[in-house]
């Protein structure tokens, strides 16, 4: 679980990540990345176009902020929405976080 100095969480400021930050993109994931001086915050988006299941979009949502939370000093301060789309199903689930840190290491 991501504290809460690090979750963006108002719809405000995610909607001020998608019209104004960078799109980095993968196969698997799209990153908005919003520059900010100070914090490091993130949302994860799983749609039910990439998971009809709830439990399987929670999975994919919990592997993800695990991976961040594991290696949070390592990435800029600012904004991330990160979206999954649908390719992500085609991938075994051991692969999907390596799949992540290709797409984050663009913005690093």
């Amino acid at each position: 679980m991501l504290k809460r100095e690090n979750r963006l969480a108002k719809s405000k400021d995610i909607a001020t990540a998608f019209a104004r930050g960078r799109t980095f993109y993968n196969p698997f994931f799209s990153i908005r990345f919003l520059p900010r001086t100070g914090e490091k915050r993130f949302t994860v988006v799983v749609s039910t176009k990439v998971y009809k299941r709830a439990v399987a979009r929670n999975r994919l949502k919990r592997l993800v902020r695990e991976y961040i939370r594991k290696n949070l000093p390592s990435f800029k301060s600012g904004g991330y929405v990160i979206s999954a789309k649908p390719k992500i199903t085609s991938l075994p689930e051991k692969e999907i976080v390596p799949a992540f840190s290709g797409a984050c290491g663009r913005i690093r």
